[in-house]
């Protein structure tokens, strides 16, 4: 089974409350445009994701017996398990659990851009020396550090708390999500989970039901 994505990941911002903006914004992403388009960055709880459809179209699909059709999710859940990368596979695989449903979640490794990022911090690093410009330096300097975490799915562990945002993937009859960007659920705030939570009650009131 294989997930492959070119869609960067989303960098870490500097706080709860910078998050909880992005995450927001993201998410009122897939209330654009008419009625019937699909949508994206739907929030799914796990059990309703293992009941989405495929359409005609292999971008598109379909949740709740066609009453929704979308591109992309987001969900929350608690990593259960995780399972290295093989040389010849290029991926993590995650298990993930949001108290409805267990499934496997799959996120690339992306080795190349890993060093490429490397190799940007070595160079903003050396030109730091110089004076001029240096504020500006040090801002992308943090961004480079947030880009490379993002990139490395070796950062998630079991009893993480994470977001992700991707695709259902259909393999035979067994269904599974492509990761294309994640954060982790970090601290003793539960500002996120609670944002994703009061989202999520919205959207199965007023669209689901």
């Amino acid at each position: 089974m294989a997930c492959w994505f070119s869609t960067n990941g989303m960098s870490k911002p500097d706080s709860n409350e910078s998050l909880e903006t992005e995450f927001s914004t993201k998410c009122s992403l897939k209330i654009l445009g008419k009625e019937n388009k699909p949508m994206e960055f739907v929030p799914l709880l796990l059990r309703d994701v293992r009941q989405c459809k495929l359409t005609s179209s292999p971008s598109i699909f379909e949740a709740f017996n066609g009453a929704i059709l979308l591109r992309t999710i987001v969900v929350h859940a608690r990593v259960v398990g995780k399972i290295l990368p093989s040389k010849k596979n290029g991926q993590y695989r995650f298990e993930i659990d949001d108290n409805t449903a267990v499934m496997t979640l799959f996120v690339p490794r992306r080795s190349d851009d890993i060093l490429e990022v490397q190799r940007l911090q070595n160079e903003v690093t050396a030109r730091m020396l110089c004076k001029q410009q240096k504020d500006a330096l040090k801002a992308l300097q943090r961004l480079l550090v947030k880009t490379r975490k993002q990139l490395d799915p070796s950062r998630i562990s079991v009893g993480n708390k994470i977001f992700i945002f991707g695709r259902p993937s259909f393999f035979h009859d067994h269904i599974s999500i492509c990761g294309f960007s994640w954060e982790i659920d970090e601290g003793p705030s539960r500002i996120m989970e609670m944002a994703f939570k009061d989202e999520l009650i919205e959207w199965y009131t007023k669209k689901y039901s």
